[in-house]
């Protein structure tokens, strides 16, 4: 048995527990009286200290005669180092040479996680007894009141992602609690060293940190580790030996793991649901095949950037696994029997994500087409993508019950793909195009909305540019192409789109009266004119709780009387940062008319301090969170006013780029709001 006593730990005063063990279990023997003699050898203390305790303090009792007599100069104590032998054996501490079962016998008395951590905080063996004991074992000879166990879950980021941490975790669970959900996430060095050196470094995760949490904490159902590169098979194998209860596994940057952790964890842990493997360099394709042949109940499966992997593992996911509902792979070599794996044998995938793949032809991505059962479909940047793969399709069965559509990064499609889709997935409610810039014009949006207006509820277009056919729309003109309505419509997102402009903004208030969530980012061919029109057709239907106008530089005043005016108390969430052009006159009245707001960014905006008094004066009281960052012009006097308000009700408050407010001012509203940026 491997136990973590096996590897030193670091000082015990890492763990930041209250205080130090009650001395009632650092002598397990009642500490002797005082006694007059210096060299007894049941006091624990050194005999240089009782000599200088038992000599008369010059200027006490027995010398009142001079009482303004100049005390004397203490005599100095001796350092450890120059006393004799037999002072240091005097002053040992006992409880060491106590054998470790009797040590683990008390441990087992202490129910308590908060006395469990100031035991452990003794010194390393505690900490390492401790961690070598199950979670049963504590307070299996105490007597405790029957509690329901609560589940809980935590999360370790950072420079507080080391085995101290996750000691001190596994040390402190309650007996009515359970860690049934953990994620951590280190951060990867930029010249990282072989994970064996600096065995005894715990400063990072290693696998004496997984041995203990895999000892005290049998129930955990999740487990995450990224950028765990010192995490090796044994630490795998511990989780594997004593977490039969996994059902979620995440590594991303696990260097060390090779077949044999993960080949452990799919025999021992038969109820993992999901997989995700990321930029695993030892892992092969046996690790996928022992999870096909264990993993009965394998619903999802991840993995990325591991070159060992080929499509013999992949194939064996995917015909041997009868349960597996979500595919992903990315950056990784795939060739056309995969795709048609997909397809034939797995009716029951629903979600299927292929990003930066190679190694498949037009005819394997046809395939695609062919899986009856599939309800989301994400290409991104996969070469050899053509708009064959759409085309070939059969109009009867092919894409029949897809959902969502997401489209990155294709050059090599055309508005031949774009029409194909829409037409053959009747069910379509979610188009996402991302980073198509010359590819598809604006006609060909236009009769894609029309394919799929009846069902579509969310539309995504980010870093598109639809032009270069000569029927783009012009700034200005009105949307001539677009007379089919879309009442099922609720989300709007375009972000740093060419070719749409005033003419599309108000063809959504036309044609969408559902819509709830409008953002237009970055988006500098908006004007206030068109927001404005936008706004009017939807009156007497408006229903929108969000509004995202952030980086649209044309955009002023008249925009936020319009969204303030027509959305009233509704508007639960307004973004106008980096909107220049909007100054005080437009920003004073959003919280008089949306009464109900919970987050405001005017970050960037031209306003001062009489914005921001006319903000709190309204007094908000669902307001959350405020953004004023970048807005040079405000002063001390936007704090004062906070101030007067007691921080209204916020809980973050960003003040980054503001150079003429002081920092005395700032520390003065920090009580009332639970994070200030500055």
């Amino acid at each position: 048995m491997w136990y973590a006593s096996a590897i030193g730990f670091p000082n015990a005063h890492c763990l930041n527990v209250p205080s130090p063990v009650p001395s009632t279990v650092l002598y397990p023997h009642p500490p002797p009286e005082t006694c007059a003699c210096p060299s007894t050898s049941s006091s624990p203390l050194p005999p240089s200290i009782l000599r200088v305790a038992s000599e008369p303090f010059e200027g006490s009792c027995g010398d009142m005669g001079d009482s303004h007599r100049r005390p004397g100069k203490r005599r100095k104590i001796g350092s450890p180092a120059k006393e004799s032998r037999d002072d240091r054996a005097l002053c040992q501490d006992l409880i060491d040479d106590l054998p470790d079962e009797c040590l683990l016998l008390i441990f087992s008395l202490l129910p308590a996680p908060r006395d469990r951590c100031r035991c452990a905080a003794v010194s390393r063996k505690w900490l390492a007894l401790q961690a070598s004991m199950r979670r049963s074992e504590f307070g299996a000879n105490a007597v405790l009141l029957p509690e329901a166990r609560q589940e809980m879950s935590r999360c370790i980021k950072g420079s507080e992602a080391n085995d101290w941490r996750l000691a001190a975790m596994a040390i402190g669970i309650d007996a009515c609690e359970v860690l049934t959900h953990l994620s951590v996430m280190e951060t990867l060095p930029s010249c990282p060293l072989p994970p064996l050196q600096h065995a005894g470094n715990h400063r990072h995760i290693s696998d004496v940190g997984l041995f203990v949490i895999a000892q005290a904490c049998t129930d955990l159902r999740s487990l995450a580790l990224h950028n765990c590169i010192k995490v090796s098979d044994r630490g795998l194998a511990a989780i594997a030996q004593n977490c039969s209860a996994l059902k979620n596994l995440e590594l991303t940057n696990a260097f060390s793991v090779t077949d044999r952790g993960l080949m452990l964890i799919a025999s021992g842990c038969p109820n993992l649901a999901s997989l995700r493997l990321t930029a695993c360099p030892s892992v092969t394709d046996r690790s996928l095949v022992a999870f096909s042949r264990h993993s009965t109940l394998l619903n999802s499966f991840a993995v990325a950037q591991c070159p060992r992997i080929t499509d013999h593992g992949i194939l064996s996911i995917v015909v041997l696994q009868t349960k597996l509902e979500t595919l992903k792979i990315s950056s990784m070599k795939l060739g056309d029997k995969v795709v048609q794996a997909i397809a034939c044998h797995r009716k029951e995938i629903k979600l299927l994500s292929l990003e930066k793949v190679w190694g498949s032809s037009v005819i394997g991505y046809s395939w695609i087409a062919e899986a009856s059962g599939l309800r989301a479909l994400s290409l991104d940047a996969c070469a050899g993508l053509t708009d064959g793969c759409f085309v070939r399709a059969s109009p009867s069965i092919s894409f029949a019950g897809l959902t969502k559509v997401s489209l990155k990064s294709c050059p090599s499609l055309t508005d031949l793909s774009l029409l194909a889709l829409t037409k053959l997935a009747v069910k379509l409610e979610n188009l996402h195009l991302e980073n198509f810039r010359g590819v598809f014009s604006y006609r060909g949006l236009v009769f894609a909305l029309e394919n799929c207006s009846h069902t579509l509820k969310e539309l995504n277009l980010v870093n598109c540019g639809f032009y270069g056919h000569g029927t783009e729309q012009q700034e200005g003109e009105p949307c001539f192409l677009l007379h089919q309505r879309c009442p099922a419509l609720q989300t709007v997102k375009l972000e740093e789109c060419e070719g749409l402009g005033d003419g599309f903004v108000v063809w959504v208030g036309q044609a969408c009266k559902s819509v709830t969530d409008v953002s237009f980012v970055r988006m500098g061919s908006i004007t206030d004119r068109g927001i404005t029109s936008f706004l009017k057709q939807l009156k007497g239907w408006n229903e929108i709780t969000r509004v995202d106008l952030s980086g649209c530089t044309r955009l002023g005043d008249r925009s936020v009387w319009a969204v303030t005016r027509e959305c009233k108390g509704r508007l639960r969430s307004l973004a106008l940062k980096g909107c220049g052009r909007v100054t005080d006159r437009g920003a004073s009245v959003i919280t008089r008319r949306c009464g109900r707001l919970v987050e405001l960014d005017l970050g960037g905006c031209n306003i001062g301090d009489e914005a921001v008094e006319k903000l709190v004066e309204a007094d908000p009281s669902d307001l959350e969170s405020l953004s004023l960052a970048g807005c040079a012009d405000i002063t001390d006097r936007t704090l004062q006013a906070l101030d007067e308000y007691g921080g209204l009700c916020l809980n973050r408050l960003n003040l980054t780029g503001c150079p003429r407010l002081s920092r005395s001012r700032i520390h003065l509203i920090k009580p009332y709001i639970d994070e200030v940026e500055y």
